[in-house]
Protein backbone atom coordinates (compact mmCIF):
# COMPACT_ATOMS: atom_id res chain seq x y z
CA UNK A 1 0.00 0.00 0.00
CA UNK A 2 1.39 3.60 -0.55
CA UNK A 3 2.14 5.92 1.40
CA UNK A 4 -0.66 7.95 -0.13
CA UNK A 5 -3.06 5.21 0.75
CA UNK A 6 -1.62 4.69 4.57
CA UNK A 7 -2.41 8.83 5.04
CA UNK A 8 -5.82 8.35 3.75
CA UNK A 9 -6.94 5.85 6.43
CA UNK A 10 -5.74 7.08 9.40
CA UNK A 11 -6.46 10.01 8.53
CA UNK A 12 -4.48 13.37 7.95
CA UNK A 13 -3.40 15.52 10.34
CA UNK A 14 -1.87 19.00 10.09
CA UNK A 15 1.42 17.65 10.21
CA UNK A 16 0.42 15.34 7.44
CA UNK A 17 -0.66 18.05 4.97
CA UNK A 18 3.06 18.94 4.76
CA UNK A 19 4.14 15.46 4.45
CA UNK A 20 1.59 14.87 2.28
CA UNK A 21 2.63 17.97 -0.12
CA UNK A 22 6.31 17.12 -0.30
CA UNK A 23 5.38 13.02 -1.26
CA UNK A 24 2.91 14.62 -4.12
CA UNK A 25 5.67 16.76 -5.61
CA UNK A 26 8.43 14.19 -5.01
CA UNK A 27 6.11 11.78 -6.69
CA UNK A 28 4.89 13.49 -10.11
CA UNK A 29 8.73 14.45 -10.09
CA UNK A 30 9.80 11.34 -10.26
CA UNK A 31 7.13 9.96 -12.65
CA UNK A 32 6.90 13.23 -14.79
CA UNK A 33 8.06 11.26 -18.16
CA UNK A 34 4.76 8.65 -17.19
CA UNK A 35 2.49 11.85 -17.28
CA UNK A 36 4.14 13.93 -20.13
CA UNK A 37 4.23 10.44 -21.99
CA UNK A 38 0.43 10.50 -21.19
CA UNK A 39 -0.59 13.79 -21.88
CA UNK A 40 0.62 14.13 -24.84
CA UNK A 41 -0.85 10.65 -25.99
CA UNK A 42 -4.08 11.77 -24.89
CA UNK A 43 -3.59 15.20 -26.75
CA UNK A 44 -3.22 13.22 -29.50
CA UNK A 45 -6.58 10.81 -29.28
CA UNK A 46 -8.15 14.26 -28.53
CA UNK A 47 -7.15 15.54 -31.76
CA UNK A 48 -8.48 12.01 -33.32
CA UNK A 49 -11.47 13.04 -31.81
CA UNK A 50 -12.01 15.99 -34.04
CA UNK A 51 -11.81 13.29 -37.11
CA UNK A 52 -14.16 11.06 -35.82
CA UNK A 53 -16.32 14.29 -35.21
CA UNK A 54 -15.87 17.14 -37.04
CA UNK A 55 -17.05 21.07 -36.54
CA UNK A 56 -20.75 21.34 -37.66
CA UNK A 57 -22.35 24.40 -38.81
CA UNK A 58 -25.82 25.59 -37.39
CA UNK A 59 -28.18 27.45 -39.88
CA UNK A 60 -30.80 29.45 -38.26
CA UNK A 61 -34.37 30.89 -39.38
CA UNK A 62 -36.61 32.76 -37.54
CA UNK A 63 -40.14 33.51 -38.49
CA UNK A 64 -42.88 35.29 -36.96
CA UNK A 65 -46.17 34.16 -37.91
CA UNK A 66 -49.68 35.92 -37.17
CA UNK A 67 -51.64 34.66 -34.66
CA UNK A 68 -55.60 35.11 -35.25
CA UNK A 69 -57.60 36.70 -33.53
CA UNK A 70 -61.59 37.75 -33.96
CA UNK A 71 -61.88 42.14 -34.48
CA UNK A 72 -64.60 44.37 -33.56
CA UNK A 73 -66.18 44.89 -37.16
CA UNK A 74 -66.06 40.63 -37.63
CA UNK A 75 -68.50 40.60 -34.84
CA UNK A 76 -70.36 43.69 -35.86
CA UNK A 77 -70.94 41.80 -39.65
CA UNK A 78 -71.67 38.44 -37.80
CA UNK A 79 -74.68 40.09 -36.25
CA UNK A 80 -76.30 40.97 -39.88
CA UNK A 81 -75.48 37.56 -40.83
CA UNK A 82 -72.22 38.44 -42.81
CA UNK A 83 -69.18 36.04 -42.05
CA UNK A 84 -65.70 37.15 -43.55
CA UNK A 85 -63.85 34.78 -41.93
CA UNK A 86 -61.11 34.77 -39.39
CA UNK A 87 -57.43 34.40 -39.54
CA UNK A 88 -56.75 29.80 -38.79
CA UNK A 89 -60.40 29.22 -38.30
CA UNK A 90 -61.17 25.95 -36.46
CA UNK A 91 -57.65 26.47 -34.47
CA UNK A 92 -55.43 24.42 -37.25
CA UNK A 93 -51.79 24.57 -36.81
CA UNK A 94 -52.34 26.58 -34.08
CA UNK A 95 -49.26 26.95 -31.33
CA UNK A 96 -47.18 23.99 -30.95
CA UNK A 97 -48.78 22.40 -33.72
CA UNK A 98 -47.35 24.53 -36.10
CA UNK A 99 -43.77 23.90 -34.91
CA UNK A 100 -44.54 20.32 -34.83
CA UNK A 101 -45.82 20.65 -38.73
CA UNK A 102 -41.93 20.97 -39.44
CA UNK A 103 -40.82 17.99 -38.60
CA UNK A 104 -43.71 15.69 -40.01
CA UNK A 105 -42.46 12.70 -42.57
CA UNK A 106 -44.28 14.63 -45.10
CA UNK A 107 -42.40 17.95 -45.24
CA UNK A 108 -39.09 16.51 -44.05
CA UNK A 109 -39.09 14.19 -47.15
CA UNK A 110 -40.93 17.23 -49.70
CA UNK A 111 -38.17 18.83 -48.61
CA UNK A 112 -35.32 15.98 -49.27
CA UNK A 113 -36.89 15.49 -52.29
CA UNK A 114 -36.56 19.37 -53.54
CA UNK A 115 -34.09 20.25 -55.96
CA UNK A 116 -31.31 23.08 -55.12
CA UNK A 117 -28.18 24.89 -56.28
CA UNK A 118 -25.39 23.97 -54.23
CA UNK A 119 -21.71 24.82 -55.34
CA UNK A 120 -22.64 25.95 -58.57
CA UNK A 121 -24.71 22.19 -59.13
CA UNK A 122 -28.43 21.67 -59.26
CA UNK A 123 -29.14 18.69 -57.46
CA UNK A 124 -31.70 16.86 -55.09
CA UNK A 125 -30.87 17.71 -51.19
CA UNK A 126 -31.32 13.66 -50.17
CA UNK A 127 -28.79 12.81 -52.43
CA UNK A 128 -26.68 15.86 -51.38
CA UNK A 129 -27.21 14.26 -47.81
CA UNK A 130 -26.72 10.74 -48.70
CA UNK A 131 -23.06 10.50 -48.97
CA UNK A 132 -22.63 11.97 -44.83
CA UNK A 133 -25.00 9.33 -43.26
CA UNK A 134 -24.00 5.85 -41.97
CA UNK A 135 -26.01 4.52 -45.24
CA UNK A 136 -23.89 6.29 -47.38
CA UNK A 137 -20.90 5.33 -46.33
CA UNK A 138 -21.79 1.73 -45.78
CA UNK A 139 -20.25 -1.09 -48.88
CA UNK A 140 -24.14 -2.20 -49.45
CA UNK A 141 -26.04 0.94 -49.82
CA UNK A 142 -23.22 3.15 -50.67
CA UNK A 143 -23.74 3.48 -54.46
CA UNK A 144 -27.86 4.12 -54.08
CA UNK A 145 -29.04 7.10 -55.97
CA UNK A 146 -32.52 8.70 -55.28
CA UNK A 147 -34.51 9.20 -58.49
CA UNK A 148 -35.80 12.62 -58.90
CA UNK A 149 -39.77 11.51 -58.64
CA UNK A 150 -41.23 9.63 -55.77
CA UNK A 151 -43.33 7.42 -58.56
CA UNK A 152 -39.38 6.20 -59.93
CA UNK A 153 -38.74 5.15 -56.08
CA UNK A 154 -38.14 0.88 -54.99
CA UNK A 155 -39.28 -0.01 -51.81
CA UNK A 156 -34.95 0.18 -50.92
CA UNK A 157 -35.56 3.83 -52.06
CA UNK A 158 -38.59 4.13 -49.56
CA UNK A 159 -36.65 2.64 -46.73
CA UNK A 160 -33.33 4.35 -47.19
CA UNK A 161 -35.61 7.64 -47.57
CA UNK A 162 -37.36 7.02 -44.17
CA UNK A 163 -34.34 6.33 -42.52
CA UNK A 164 -32.65 9.46 -43.73
CA UNK A 165 -35.88 11.14 -42.41
CA UNK A 166 -35.85 9.79 -38.84
CA UNK A 167 -31.63 11.01 -38.59
CA UNK A 168 -32.65 14.59 -39.91
CA UNK A 169 -35.79 15.22 -37.27
CA UNK A 170 -33.90 13.71 -35.30
CA UNK A 171 -30.15 14.90 -35.18
CA UNK A 172 -30.18 17.37 -37.97
CA UNK A 173 -33.36 19.36 -37.73
CA UNK A 174 -34.47 21.72 -34.51
CA UNK A 175 -37.64 23.94 -34.38
CA UNK A 176 -38.93 25.04 -31.27
CA UNK A 177 -40.56 28.43 -30.13
CA UNK A 178 -37.91 30.81 -28.05
CA UNK A 179 -40.66 32.22 -26.13
CA UNK A 180 -44.09 30.39 -25.42
CA UNK A 181 -45.48 34.10 -24.77
CA UNK A 182 -44.55 35.20 -28.85
CA UNK A 183 -45.55 34.04 -32.08
CA UNK A 184 -41.57 33.60 -32.67
CA UNK A 185 -40.39 30.12 -34.55
CA UNK A 186 -36.89 29.24 -34.94
CA UNK A 187 -35.78 26.58 -37.58
CA UNK A 188 -31.82 25.51 -37.45
CA UNK A 189 -30.28 22.87 -38.94
CA UNK A 190 -26.88 21.69 -37.50
CA UNK A 191 -24.47 19.59 -40.10
CA UNK A 192 -20.65 19.30 -40.98
CA UNK A 193 -21.86 20.84 -44.55
CA UNK A 194 -22.62 24.48 -44.38
CA UNK A 195 -24.06 24.59 -47.70
CA UNK A 196 -26.23 22.08 -46.74
CA UNK A 197 -27.20 23.69 -42.94
CA UNK A 198 -28.52 26.98 -45.31
CA UNK A 199 -29.77 25.30 -48.02
CA UNK A 200 -32.01 22.50 -46.42
CA UNK A 201 -33.29 25.56 -43.38
CA UNK A 202 -34.31 27.40 -46.44
CA UNK A 203 -36.26 25.05 -48.26
CA UNK A 204 -38.13 23.38 -45.27
CA UNK A 205 -38.90 26.89 -44.11
CA UNK A 206 -40.53 27.73 -47.38
CA UNK A 207 -41.91 24.11 -48.43
CA UNK A 208 -44.08 24.49 -44.70
CA UNK A 209 -44.95 27.83 -45.09
CA UNK A 210 -46.37 26.70 -48.46
CA UNK A 211 -48.39 24.02 -47.34
CA UNK A 212 -49.66 26.02 -43.91
CA UNK A 213 -50.99 29.13 -46.02
CA UNK A 214 -52.57 26.70 -48.96
CA UNK A 215 -54.37 24.83 -45.53
CA UNK A 216 -55.49 27.73 -44.10
CA UNK A 217 -57.05 29.25 -46.75
CA UNK A 218 -58.86 26.23 -48.41
CA UNK A 219 -61.58 26.68 -47.43
CA UNK A 220 -61.87 30.73 -48.09
CA UNK A 221 -60.20 29.75 -51.73
CA UNK A 222 -62.59 27.35 -52.67
CA UNK A 223 -65.76 29.42 -51.76
CA UNK A 224 -64.16 32.50 -53.59
CA UNK A 225 -64.06 30.30 -56.66
CA UNK A 226 -67.33 29.55 -56.53
CA UNK A 227 -68.26 32.97 -56.44
CA UNK A 228 -66.51 34.29 -59.35
CA UNK A 229 -67.66 31.30 -61.41
CA UNK A 230 -71.39 32.05 -60.37
CA UNK A 231 -70.70 36.11 -60.74
CA UNK A 232 -69.30 35.47 -64.17
CA UNK A 233 -72.66 33.09 -64.94
CA UNK A 234 -74.75 36.32 -63.72
CA UNK A 235 -72.81 38.55 -65.59
CA UNK A 236 -73.54 36.77 -69.06
CA UNK A 237 -77.66 36.42 -68.29
CA UNK A 238 -77.51 40.20 -67.34
CA UNK A 239 -75.93 40.99 -70.67
CA UNK A 240 -78.56 38.62 -72.36
CA UNK A 241 -81.44 40.33 -70.53
CA UNK A 242 -80.17 43.70 -71.47
CA UNK A 243 -79.82 42.63 -75.38
CA UNK A 244 -83.53 41.45 -75.02
CA UNK A 245 -85.04 44.40 -73.23
CA UNK A 246 -83.35 46.52 -76.15
CA UNK A 247 -84.84 44.31 -78.69
CA UNK A 248 -88.08 44.33 -77.29
CA UNK A 249 -88.06 48.06 -77.36
CA UNK A 250 -87.17 47.82 -80.83
CA UNK A 251 -89.89 45.86 -81.49
CA UNK A 252 -92.97 47.86 -80.39
CA UNK A 253 -94.31 49.40 -83.36
CA UNK A 254 -97.29 51.29 -81.73
CA UNK A 255 -96.96 52.08 -78.07
CA UNK A 256 -100.99 52.78 -77.92
CA UNK A 257 -101.26 49.28 -77.86
CA UNK A 258 -100.52 47.59 -74.33
CA UNK A 259 -100.51 43.62 -75.76
CA UNK A 260 -97.24 44.94 -77.79
CA UNK A 261 -95.45 46.11 -74.70
CA UNK A 262 -95.85 42.62 -72.87
CA UNK A 263 -92.69 41.57 -74.29
CA UNK A 264 -90.91 45.10 -73.37
CA UNK A 265 -92.12 44.39 -69.73
CA UNK A 266 -91.42 40.62 -69.28
CA UNK A 267 -87.38 41.44 -70.59
CA UNK A 268 -87.47 44.65 -68.58
CA UNK A 269 -88.39 42.26 -65.37
CA UNK A 270 -85.49 39.73 -66.49
CA UNK A 271 -82.93 42.73 -66.72
CA UNK A 272 -84.17 43.89 -63.13
CA UNK A 273 -84.03 40.17 -61.76
CA UNK A 274 -80.24 39.84 -63.35
CA UNK A 275 -79.28 42.65 -62.39
CA UNK A 276 -80.27 42.62 -58.78
CA UNK A 277 -78.39 39.02 -58.91
CA UNK A 278 -75.28 39.88 -60.00
CA UNK A 279 -75.03 42.95 -57.66
CA UNK A 280 -75.95 40.37 -54.51
CA UNK A 281 -72.99 38.08 -56.03
CA UNK A 282 -71.03 41.12 -56.14
CA UNK A 283 -71.19 41.56 -52.81
CA UNK A 284 -70.50 38.29 -52.02
CA UNK A 285 -67.38 38.29 -53.83
CA UNK A 286 -66.08 41.23 -51.73
CA UNK A 287 -66.79 39.90 -48.89
CA UNK A 288 -65.07 36.26 -49.12
CA UNK A 289 -61.65 38.50 -50.75
CA UNK A 290 -61.99 40.11 -47.60
CA UNK A 291 -62.09 36.94 -45.71
CA UNK A 292 -59.37 35.23 -48.00
CA UNK A 293 -56.68 38.28 -46.69
CA UNK A 294 -58.15 38.16 -43.27
CA UNK A 295 -57.39 34.03 -43.52
CA UNK A 296 -54.18 34.90 -44.86
CA UNK A 297 -51.44 34.88 -42.01
CA UNK A 298 -48.56 37.57 -41.99
CA UNK A 299 -45.42 35.55 -42.09
CA UNK A 300 -42.71 37.89 -41.46
CA UNK A 301 -38.83 36.40 -41.98
CA UNK A 302 -37.15 37.76 -38.88
CA UNK A 303 -33.82 36.87 -39.47
CA UNK A 304 -32.35 34.26 -42.60
CA UNK A 305 -28.72 32.00 -41.95
CA UNK A 306 -25.82 33.90 -43.60
CA UNK A 307 -22.68 33.15 -44.51
CA UNK A 308 -20.66 32.69 -42.03
CA UNK A 309 -22.77 30.27 -39.79
CA UNK A 310 -22.30 29.55 -36.49
CA UNK A 311 -20.08 26.84 -35.69
CA UNK A 312 -20.69 24.11 -33.13
CA UNK A 313 -18.26 21.64 -31.71
CA UNK A 314 -14.69 22.35 -30.26
CA UNK A 315 -11.83 23.89 -32.34
CA UNK A 316 -8.97 21.49 -32.51
CA UNK A 317 -7.00 22.98 -29.96
CA UNK A 318 -9.59 22.46 -27.65
CA UNK A 319 -9.61 18.87 -28.34
CA UNK A 320 -5.62 18.64 -27.66
CA UNK A 321 -6.63 20.57 -24.37
CA UNK A 322 -9.03 18.19 -23.40
CA UNK A 323 -7.63 15.45 -24.55
CA UNK A 324 -4.12 16.30 -22.65
CA UNK A 325 -5.79 17.04 -19.45
CA UNK A 326 -7.63 13.63 -19.75
CA UNK A 327 -4.31 12.33 -20.58
CA UNK A 328 -2.14 14.43 -17.53
CA UNK A 329 -4.72 13.04 -14.84
CA UNK A 330 -4.79 9.50 -16.13
CA UNK A 331 -0.94 9.58 -15.54
CA UNK A 332 -1.02 11.34 -12.08
CA UNK A 333 -3.21 8.86 -11.26
CA UNK A 334 -0.79 6.19 -12.39
CA UNK A 335 2.12 8.09 -10.52
CA UNK A 336 0.21 8.24 -7.05
CA UNK A 337 -1.62 4.82 -6.59
CA UNK A 338 0.47 2.60 -8.44
CA UNK A 339 3.94 1.21 -6.97
CA UNK A 340 6.80 1.81 -8.86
Amino acid sequence: MSRFAELLQRGITLEDVQELQRWLILRVVQHWKRITVFTLLGAGLGLGGLILKPAQFKASMIIAVEEGETSGWQNLLAQFGLDVGGLNPGGIFEGESLVQLFSTRYMVERTLLDKVHLNGDSVQLVNYLYPFTKWGKDSETQAVVFPASRTDFTPEHDSLLLEIKNYVAGEVLDVYKPDKKLSLISVSVTHEDKHFSKAFTEAIVANTLEYFLESITEKARGNLNVLRAQRDSAKAEMTKALIANASAYDNVVNPIFQSGQVDQYESFVNLQVANALYVEISKNLTLAEIGLRKQTPLIQVVERPNFPLQRSGYEWWQWMLLGGLAGGAFGIYQALFRKS
